[in-house]
Formats: C-alpha cells, sequence, structure tokens
C-alpha cells in the first residue's frame, strides 16, 4: 500500500481527565445533554443543549448513524471448585461470526470471550447457579479466552441472553449494570445485535429530536459496526504509529449508498456522521469504493486496512466515485448489504473524505478514538475543545453530554 502515516507521538494526545468528570449515570432525559458546538475553519466555540441539534445542521443535509445494539454479554459463571467467575463475550465464532446467525442459533455456540478468575484452564466447565447452561474454555491466553456455550432447552443464544446475561457497562462506569440500563444503554433507533459496547454519541438522541431533524429537512439514514471490546483498548506506546488497531465488523446497504450518492448530487452535500463508529464505517466503505474505482474486485470476505484512510492512491478519488462503484458492485453480486470488517484507523494525517460534520460524545486520553476527532479537527483544536468542556462542567464519556464539529460554518 502506498501510504505516509506522520508521526503520531501521543504526548500530544492525552489530557487530564478528573475521575469526577467521569458520567456514572445518565440524564434523566436523553436529549437534555450539553452540546458543545465546534466550527473547525473559524475555531469557535459555543454551547448548545442537544434538543436543538437539528438547527445546528444545514436543511436538507444528511445524518447517518450506527444501528447496532448492545447485547446482555457478560454470563456470570460458576467453576467446578464453586467460586464464581465471569466470562464477558465479545465477538462470535460459530456457527457464524455474523452475530445475528449466531444470536438465532440453537445451542451450542462458540465465542471469543475475556474469563475472569484463576484456576479457569482449557477444558473447564463453568455453569450457571440458575439455569442449565454451560461455557467450556477452549482456550485461555491470560484474561482472552474462546468459549463454548451451550444450554438445554429451545431457546436461540439471543433468549438465552437476555434471561440470564448482564449488560457490559464500560470499566470506567464503576457500578453494576441495573435494569435501567437495559434501556438507556442503548440508543432508541438500535435494531442490529452486536455490540458489546454502545454506540454513545447516538445514546442522546430521542423520538422528538429525530422529528425535529425531519421538519428541519434533515434526512436519516443508517449503517452497521458492532462495538468491540477493543474500542476500550488504550494505545499504549509512545508512537500511535505503532499501534495495533482492533477489528470490528461493518455493513452498509444499497440504500445508504444511494443516499449517499443523492446527496452530494443535491444542493447541500452535507452528511453528518452520528459518532466515531458511523463515522469509520462511511470512511471504511469510501475505501472499499476506492479500491474497485481504481480497478479492484468486491472480494467475498472484505477487509479494510489499518491506514487505508492514508493511501495516497486514494487522493483522487471523490465520494461520487468511492461510492459509485460501490453501488454497481452491489448492483453485479445482487445483494443489498455488504458486511465488511474494518481495522480502520483514523488519525491526524488521514484524509476524512465523507462527513462534514461529526457528532460524538468526549473521549479517553490516550485513545484512539480521541486520535480520530483531532483528525477530524485537522489539528490542535481539540484540545481547545476539550478544555473548554472541562472548563463548563461537561459530563465525559459514554453517559456524558455530547459535542458537534463542523468542517465548514454554516
Amino acid at each position: 500500500m502506498s501510504h505516509d502515516v506522520p508521526s503520531l507521538s501521543l504526548a500530544e494526545y492525552t489530557y487530564v481527565l478528573p475521575d469526577d468528570r467521569i458520567a456514572q449515570h445518565p440524564l434523566a432525559e436523553r436529549d437534555a445533554s450539553k452540546l458543545l458546538v465546534v466550527d473547525v475553519s473559524t475555531r469557535s466555540v459555543r454551547h448548545e443543549v442537544f434538543r436543538d441539534v437539528a438547527a445546528l445542521l444545514p436543511a436538507n443535509s444528511l445524518i447517518i448513524a450506527n444501528r447496532s445494539k448492545v447485547i446482555a454479554a457478560r454470563l456470570p459463571m460458576v467453576k467446578p471448585t464453586g467460586g464464581s467467575v465471569e466470562v464477558l463475550l465479545s465477538k462470535p465464532v460459530a456457527p457464524s461470526a455474523d452475530p445475528s446467525i449466531t444470536l438465532a442459533a440453537a445451542s451450542p455456540t462458540r465465542w471469543e470471550a475475556l474469563a475472569s478468575g484463576r484456576n479457569v484452564v482449557p477444558g473447564t466447565e463453568l455453569r450457571h447457579a440458575s439455569m442449565p447452561l454451560t461455557a467450556t474454555i477452549v482456550e485461555r491466553n491470560g484474561a482472552d479466552a474462546v468459549v463454548d456455550v451451550a444450554w438445554e432447552g429451545n431457546m436461540t443464544m439471543a433468549e438465552v441472553l437476555d434471561a440470564v446475561g448482564v449488560l457490559p457497562l464500560p470499566p470506567y462506569m464503576r457500578r453494576d449494570a441495573t435494569r435501567d440500563d437495559r434501556d438507556r444503554y442503548q440508543t432508541v433507533y438500535a435494531t442490529e445485535q452486536g455490540s458489546v459496547a454502545a454506540p454513545t454519541a447516538g445514546l442522546h438522541f430521542t423520538e422528538r429530536v429525530r422529528t425535529s431533524l425531519n421538519e428541519h429537512g434533515v434526512s436519516w439514514s443508517e449503517v452497521t459496526l458492532h462495538v468491540g471490546l477493543g474500542t476500550f483498548k488504550p494505545v499504549d506506546v509512545e508512537d500511535a504509529r505503532h499501534h495495533v488497531m482492533h477489528s470490528e465488523r461493518i455493513a452498509i446497504s444499497r440504500q445508504t449508498v444511494e443516499a449517499i450518492l443523492q446527496q452530494h448530487a443535491g444542493p447541500m452535500p452535507w452528511i453528518t456522521a452520528v459518532g466515531t463508529t458511523s463515522m469509520r464505517t462511511l470512511e471504511s466503505w469510501f475505501a472499499v469504493g476506492c479500491q474497485l474505482h481504481l480497478g479492484g474486485h468486491l472480494e467475498e470476505t472484505i477487509v479494510v486496512d489499518q491506514w487505508s484512510a492514508f493511501d495516497q492512491r486514494h487522493a483522487s478519488v471523490s465520494c461520487d466515485d468511492a461510492f459509485g462503484a460501490l453501488a454497481k458492485a452491489m448492483d453485479a453480486r445482487g445483494t443489498s448489504v455488504l458486511w465488511a470488517e474494518t481495522q480502520l484507523m483514523l488519525a491526524p494525517g488521514a484524509r476524512i473524505a465523507v462527513c462534514d460534520g461529526l457528532i460524538t460524545n468526549f473521549h479517553q486520553p490516550d485513545s484512539t478514538l480521541l486520535l480520530l476527532v483531532a483528525a477530524f479537527c485537522n489539528g490542535a483544536l481539540w484540545k481547545d475543545a476539550y478544555q473548554q468542556a472541562l472548563d463548563n462542567d461537561y459530563r465525559f464519556l459514554s453517559y456524558g453530554d455530547a459535542m458537534l464539529l463542523r468542517r465548514t460554518v454554516m
């Protein structure tokens, strides 16, 4: 691949986040969150309320959100010795890597997982205390494991998780999940089960906000990225170029491809991504479209490389070119949805080709999510924005407040 990734010294992409600024619970109303509005081109910052977000987006623009739904992936289990152990399912392996297939399957299923506790070695059969459910350790390397989950009765894997699984709140929420979290740690539009963490920028949306978007002439479309545990993995190297990005499963529909093409053909070619997950998905499919436009073909298994956004060969390819090529390839294959695995990393120096706006929460220091925000800001503006948020009592991370980044002034 022809790419030139600049130095990404982690010391330039960190900040001090006091523990008391990390939101431990959601607000009573989703759309009552604060909204920091940042215009990248003028470096201006203003303070709004999220329920007014529609008026802050151009009329006749397009907003694209991630429809993925969080599964109750934590399984409290018991070791043969009687000790407690938790299995956190992270990614399905069999009967399919597609969560929708594995969650609809009957016993047994196989998963990549995290397994806590000592003396949990390959061959160990863990049991659930209140139902005939087992998780047998197939492989284990530190906390990483592969487990076979089996149960008795006429239930699907999704029904098992709904019955005994626990919602996997992020580790920085130092509390157990409650019944309320089953609702509030999901977006109101989530339909595609498969994430083990919420696409949190979408948590602020309500039906009231969506109605307001429609009234302001802002169209709505969706993609899918199933959020994995890698989203919480810190960048623990001095230069982020040496960080190995986690892989996540993504999808785009022919309908969304067409919406993007129509948006760019219209008078207001403005697209706003809801969250870093939506942006990674859109930029990943742009990279696939670039490859197709430049003479490549649609692989049976599509994989997006970590540094695709830095590929100099893509510099001359427009959104129309890329998504037009993607549309033709989907039509030729006769499919309405494409799935892929993306390892795409967006960091300063990357080309952001698809989006003019980004709605996002405030992210952890030393994270790939913060690098993505810095990439969108074209420099150190992210630091000023985060300092404004800290100075004005914004709440941070998953249940925290939001930010709207706009690359040009409306």
